[in-house]
Formats: structure tokens, C-alpha cells, sequence
């Protein structure tokens, strides 16, 4: 039979078993988050696992991988979660196959024996001054690619054909009398369709060559030759590759037995149990650990799936919240997010949970800060094992969660700093609880959540700000000729009848600018509300802002009546402020020259439930048209008669929705109109969802 007529392919990769207890640790990393290179790594020591992963990346086509790392190149163009998909699958199959006492004892040799050519080949790399050292453990880990594909297919019927775990001569000649292929082209079959810019499959197809063949042909294929070799009695060194290392390297004796000895010492404590009982209770174990991480996947994808619909800090943190204290013993789970504007931590609310939480500004230079140092540190730090007496901010921590003690644990992805979790915990003992693989899985999904929630808010930016900014700019230039015109017709019709009308070209003209400034600083809101607002402190400062243009030459009067001890709230003040003003604006066109404008403010509650700051805006004009009152926050609805768009008051409402705020209206034209603005204090403060 030709060897065309023998196709190993995609199904074949698919059978190949791999080391269950490197599945275990490659899962575990996945889950917790682990980066390309701990990832590579791990991949890096079953033979199996590797090609699975390789034939995955190459499956999605795309750019070729790069072949001095192609198992990093691999998992980086695959990302973790495709990662994850592909180890789950091995996983599954590891739990679901029935060895028998032979598979097992082979299956384990070959494991070893393919870890060994590995370790070696990446050891005799840098010696040879061959550069590429993933490439070479690469190709060292697949001499025997071709022993586990007959295997995957074959089974047990194929362990007693090999007998031996590890590629070799005399074992090709027996296959192509059974099987009509060999483990060499097998090999071959399934590593050419990865296209790799290398010698590796050459290196494997001449591992069987004399080595008069391949002594002047690239390094690679010398290291695999040398690293089959030794594969052969990996427990001594023997004269055969001191010999073969002398030709090939011109390695003397000493420099051979220094090689040995380094790779020796990487996988002598890999060896699996000689003990068939023993062999049966490690695969029980990884088995049970399989399982349970196959479950904690599922888990995963469950939180996951809680957290991708969260807009906003507040109620990703609500979610996260839960997360936590559904999955550990801890009473109390204070969630502060990095604050990159301010260079800060900041304490974020969720629901239950006390308003003081909104108070807390951590410094990010504050390195005597526990929950600064984990972030930093990237790793659990508690506050039973400080070295120095806790902060102020730690101790502020301490008595909100109630608890004798607490631990901190940060949120960071590739480096970046994302926030931190304080869990309150009663003992040092139930530490231990907090370390477990579910809550480092949920610390690495709620890391993703909120890097995924700043892209968004820096995408928002960067496209809706953008146009936004190229729009005021292009009006702009008219905007301000027009503005020159009406000033010019002020001049020329100073005694006529139509004076009027060119101070209304210039108030609608303001007033379009208002309207752009607003979406323009809509787009610039910050993440994260101010944690610690004085409204008082807003009013007096809108009332500044107007009182050269827009009181003082109509001598209009502010009077005030603020309720001093106010409850200062979680807002964004920036947002308050602009409805102020715009309250404050249509307040002023809407009295006499000589008029009266009031400003108060006093703590209220809803009739639902909740405390709110409210700020109360009254003019002694003559009052909202009873006709236009039900359409009164709608675009394009004018309150002031002939000439005037309106569009001022659906902008506040807007402005108040975005706030998670309310505002009503009540008007007589013997008062007067008064506009009660209230803004939700700290506890209460669930900013809306974006408006479509």
C-alpha cells in the first residue's frame, strides 16, 4: 500500500492524548489569567497538547505563525478563550477513555519520553549557540509525534507493536509491515499542513539517518538527533552520546556531561510511577481535578455572561459584587476601580452597601496602602501579614467591612491597572478560602469586564467626540458671522421699532453653542462620578458664570436661601452644573430688566424610596403658557413667545436622565415658573443606561 492510501490528518490530532496533569496546570492558568508566556510554557511539555494547539491556530488560516516561537505565535493569534476550547476538548477526552493497564503504562513512557527530547533540545540550543529555542524544544517534543498518532488510532493493539515510548530505528520496519506507514512520515502527514518556516520536519524525517548525514546540515536537525539519543537511557549518560555529541557539537566530555546533567535535573522529577497502582491513582486524580475544572469552566462562561452587559462602573460592580460573595465565605466585598484622570482609587457603591464606600480616594502613589501595593504587585496582600501599621485609608476599609480583617485582591490585565477587591474576613484561617482558583477566575473575568468597559468609554470618545469636535468646528465660522451681523443691525436699528430682533439672532445664536458644548462635554464625562459634590458649591458657581452676561446688564437679582449642612452626593458635578446654568439661563430670559431669580436647596426623598438633593430654580416671570406646559421638555418647544427654539429644556432633561436625576415644574403667571432639580445622593446614585 502506497503511503498516499494511509491519510493521517485533522482527526488523528484530534485523538492524540494528552498529559493530563499539564492539562490541569494549563486550565488553572487560563482560569486565573495567566499571560502568553506562562501559557507557552506549560504547552511546551506534552507533545500532544502542542500539536493540538499549533494545528487549532493554523485551522483559522490567517498569517502564517512565526516558527522561532511558534507554540507562543499559536496561542497568541488563538487567544485564551480559544485556548481554553482546545484544553477543555483534550480534557474531555482524557476523562472520558478507559486505559487499560498496558495503554496506561505506555502512554506514560510516552509522555516522558517526549518531555525528555524536549528539555534536551531546549537545553543543547543556546550551547550550540543555535538562537531559535522554542523552535528547537519544539521539534525535540515531536520526535515522537508519529508514536501518539498510532497510538490515538490503535490503541493498545500499537503499545505492543512499539514496546518501546520513544522513536527509533527498528520500530519503522515493524510498522510498515503492520500498518504500511511509518511514525516518521505520520509525523510528517500531520506537521507539513502547518506550513512553518523550518527545518523541523526535516529534522524528523532523517532522525533515523547516519550521522555522517546530517553533520554539516543545519543545527536543528543535529539537536534532534543528539536529543533522540539520550532519550534512549535518560537515567545515565551513555558512550553512545558522548560519542554522537563529540561528532556532531565537538562537545568534549566535560561539556556534554554538563548538558546532561542541566537537562537531567529539568525532567528527572517528571518521571511517572514505575507502580502500575500508582500510575491508575495519578490518573484518578488528575481525572477528579479535570472534572472539577470542567465544571468551574462552565462557571466561567455563567459569569461572563453576567458581567458582558455592564455599562457602566456602578453596575458592573453590582454584578461583581455578587460574584464574590456568593462564591466565598467573605461578608463584604468593596470594590475601588483605578481612576486614570486623577491617578486614584475610587470607592464604587453597590446596591446594600454604605454610602461612605463613595468617599474613598486611595492615592495611587500611596504605597503604604495595602490595596495600592497588591494592585501594584499584582498579588494578594491582607491585612493580617502587614509588615507596618495600616493606613488611613486601610483602616477607613477595616471599619467598612465591618470585619477583624481583610484581604486584597487585584484587577490588572496585561500589565494594566485596572481596581481591586477588599474582601473582609474574620481570621487569618479563611485566607486560604479567598485564594482558591474560582475567586482567581472571577478576579481575571472582572479584570477583562473592566478593560472592555474603559475601551468602550475611550471608543465613545475617540468616535463620537471626534465628529462631534470636526462638527463644532465647521460651525463655528458661520455661527460667529452671524453673530457679527446681528451686532452690526443692533447699531443700525438702535431707535427702531425691530431692535429686539437682533438681540434674539444673538441669544439663539449662544444657544446653539450651549447645545454643542453640552454633547461635546457629554462626550468628556468622566467614568467615574465626582465621589464628594457640594451642590451648594455648584449653585454659587453657575450663578458666577452668568452674572457679567447674563444678570448684571439686565440687573436682574439672585437672592439664595442654601441649606447649609446639605448632603453632599456622588454626581458628576460638570453634569450639574450645565443644567444650572441652562435653568438659569431660561430663568433670566423669562423675567423683566430689574427681575428676581431664587435659588434654593434642601435634602429630599421619593415616594420609592431614596434620598436626593434637591435644588430649587424660581423666576418672577409671568409664567409658561398653559398650551406649550405639556410639551414642555420636548425639542423644539419655546417657552418665550416668538423667535425662540426651545431646545434649551429637552437638552436639561437630557442632562438630568443622564444623572439618574429627576426635575418637574410649576408655573402661574402670578408667580412666576419654579424648576425643582433633584440629584440622587451617594447610596441611591445608579446613573441610567446610555439613551439609544
Amino acid at each position: 500500500m502506497d503511503r498516499s492510501e494511509i491519510e493521517y490528518g485533522e482527526q488523528d490530532t484530534s485523538n492524540l492524548f494528552c498529559m493530563p496533569q499539564v492539562l490541569v496546570t494549563l486550565i488553572e492558568t487560563c482560569l486565573s489569567g495567566g499571560n502568553v508566556q506562562a501559557l507557552a510554557e506549560i504547552v511546551l511539555q506534552d507533545a500532544a497538547l502542542s500539536a493540538r494547539v499549533i494545528h487549532a491556530a493554523r485551522k483559522g488560516g490567517g498569517s502564517q505563525l512565526d516558527s522561532v516561537e511558534p507554540v507562543t505565535s499559536a496561542i497568541q493569534k488563538l487567544g485564551v478563550p480559544v485556548l481554553t476550547g482546545v484544553a477543555l476538548q483534550a480534557a474531555k477526552q482524557i476523562v472520558a477513555h478507559d486505559f487499560s493497564t498496558a495503554d496506561l503504562a505506555y502512554v506514560n513512557g510516552l509522555w516522558f519520553s517526549s518531555r525528555i527530547a524536549g528539555q534536551v533540545a531546549r537545553c543543547l540550543s543556546p550551547t550550540v549557540g543555535y538562537l531559535h529555542v522554542e523552535e528547537a524544544q519544539l521539534c525535540g517534543l515531536l520526535l515522537n509525534l508519529g508514536l501518539h498518532a498510532q497510538f490515538g488510532r490503535h490503541g493498545d493493539k500499537y503499545a505492543e507493536l512499539a514496546v518501546e515510548s520513544y522513536c527509533h530505528a527498528e520500530l519503522v520496519q515493524r510498522e510498515q509491515e503492520q500498518y504500511q506507514t511509518d511514525h516518521l512520515q505520520i509525523a510528517e502527514q500531520l506537521i507539513e499542513p502547518w506550513k512553518l518556516d523550518s527545518f523541523l520536519i526535516d529534522a524528523i524525517r532523517f532522525l533515523h539517518n547516519d550521522a555522517a548525514d546530517i553533520e554539516n546540515c543545519s543545527q536543528l536537525l543535529k539537536i534532534a538527533h543528539l536529543a533522540q539519543q539520550i532519550c534512549r537511557q535518560p537515567q545515565q549518560l551513555t558512550e553512545e552520546a558522548i560519542q554522537l555529541a563529540e561528532r556532531l557539537f565537538q562537545f568534549r566530555r566535560s561539556e556534554i556531561e554538563y548538558l546532561f546533567s542541566w537537562a537531567q535535573s529539568l525532567y528527572q522529577s517528571q518521571a511517572p510511577a514505575r507502580n502500575s497502582e500508582q500510575q491508575r491513582e495519578d490518573l484518578k486524580s488528575a481525572r477528579g481535578q479535570l472534572i472539577d475544572l470542567i465544571f468551574a469552566l462552565a462557571d466561567q462562561e455563567g459569569a461572563r455572561a453576567r458581567l458582558v452587559g455592564c455599562s457602566r462602573p456602578e453596575t458592573l460592580v453590582s454584578e461583581a459584587r455578587d460574584l464574590y460573595l456568593e462564591n466565598c465565605s467573605s461578608a463584604e466585598a468593596i470594590f475601588l476601580l483605578v481612576d486614570h484622570k486623577n491617578d486614584q482609587l475610587v470607592g464604587i457603591v453597590a446596591p446594600g452597601q454604605p454610602r461612605l464606600i463613595s468617599e474613598l480616594k486611595v492615592p495611587l502613589d500611596a504605597s503604604l496602602s495595602l490595596v495600592v501595593q497588591a494592585l501594584v504587585k499584582g498579588e494578594e496582600i491582607s491585612s493580617f501579614k502587614a509588615s507596618k501599621p495600616l493606613s488611613v485609608s486601610d483602616q477607613l476599609l477595616l471599619r467598612i467591612c465591618g470585619s477583624k480583617g481583610f484581604s486584597c485582591q487585584p484587577f490588572r490585565l496585561e500589565g494594566r491597572l485596572l481596581g481591586a477587591v477588599v474582601l473582609g474576613v474574620e481570621t487569618e484561617h479563611e485566607l486560604s478560602s479567598l485564594q482558591s482558583l474560582r475567586l482567581q477566575m472571577f478576579g481575571h473575568i472582572v479584570s477583562e469586564s473592566l478593560a472592555q468597559l474603559a475601551a468602550g468609554i475611550q471608543d465613545r470618545f475617540k468616535e463620537g467626540n471626534g465628529l462631534l469636535r470636526q462638527v463644532s468646528h465647521e460651525l463655528s465660522n458661520p455661527l460667529t458671522i452671524i453673530s457679527n451681523y446681528a451686532e452690526v443691525i443692533s447699531h443700525l436699528l438702535a431707535a427702531d421699532e425691530h431692535r429686539e430682533l437682533p438681540v434674539s439672532i444673538k441669544r439663539e445664536v449662544r444657544r446653539i453653542d450651549d447645545v454643542l458644548t453640552y454633547y461635546l462635554n457629554q462626550q468628556e464625562l468622566p467614568p467615574f462620578p465626582d465621589q464628594n459634590v457640594s451642590i451648594n458649591q455648584l449653585v454659587y458657581e453657575a450663578v458666577d458664570a452668568l452674572q457679567e452676561s447674563d444678570f448684571q446688564p439686565r440687573q436682574i437679582e439672585v437672592r439664595f436661601d442654601l441649606k447649609n449642612d446639605l448632603s453632599r452626593v456622588a454626581t458628576n458635578g460638570l453634569l450639574v452644573k450645565q443644567v444650572l446654568v441652562n435653568l438659569l439661563k431660561n430663568a433670566a430670559e423669562a423675567v423683566e430688566s430689574g427681575g428676581e431669580i431664587s435659588l434654593s436647596t434642601r435634602d429630599s426623598y421619593c415616594s420609592s424610596g431614596g434620598r436626593f438633593a434637591e435644588i430649587v430654580v424660581k423666576d418672577n416671570g409671568s409664567g409658561i403658557a398653559q398650551q406649550v406646559q405639556d410639551k414642555l421638555f420636548r425639542p423644539v418647544v419655546s417657552t418665550k413667545g416668538p423667535g425662540h427654539a426651545g431646545v434649551g429644556l429637552s437638552i436639561v432633561k437630557g442632562m438630568v436622565d443622564d444623572l439618574g436625576g429627576r426635575i418637574s415644574y410649576h408655573s402661574s403667571s402670578a408667580s412666576g415658573t419654579g424648576f425643582h432639580l433633584q440629584i440622587p445622593c451617594g447610596e441611591d446614585f445608579f446613573p441610567s443606561e446610555e439613551r439609544a
